[in-house]
């Protein structure tokens, strides 16, 4: 698929996204729906670019931009575990050691919380741009889990 049928197809979404937006009940889902346009808006703004680039240069305009294509989403939360030292990363924030707790761990949002926005998910899925909604929950030792 080219740039320009990508450009097409985000853009889309992204209407249809904004659109589901104003349906939200909640605050929560609509802010999710509008981070989510934001971001296929800088897709497409990246996208435009390209189309351009092209446009003008032709052939010569490989890589020139330096962008190399639509990247993971996270809507939420993002965690990053190095095994090697031990040490965990949440929304590029700071590190912390493994060693106290637990080892954190990914929860996704409900469907009923997000109202609607797996569809888009799976959509975009199939364009290869992964977007993730996931909550990060850190296990405590005082924490009792009810059987």
């Amino acid at each position: 698929m080219d740039n320009l049928e990508l450009y097409t197809a985000l853009s889309g979404i992204r209407i249809q996204v904004l659109a589901q937006a104003v349906a939200c009940k909640t605050a929560f889902a609509r802010d999710l729906h509008q981070r989510l346009a934001q971001r296929l808006n800088y897709i497409c703004k990246k996208l435009r670019l390209e189309i351009a680039v092209a446009a003008r240069f032709g052939e010569e305009a490989e890589d020139m931009t330096g962008w190399q294509g639509p990247e993971e989403i996270h809507l939420l939360d993002t965690l990053y575990i190095d095994h090697g030292t031990q040490e965990y990363l949440i929304n590029n924030d700071a590190w912390y050691s493994l060693d106290g707790d637990g080892a954190p761990f990914l929860s996704p949002a409900t469907d009923e919380m997000t109202e609607g926005l797996d569809r888009f998910i799976t959509e975009l899925a199939e364009y290869g741009i992964g977007v993730t909604a996931h909550y990060v929950f850190i296990p405590c030792e005082d924490e009792q889990l009810a059987a």
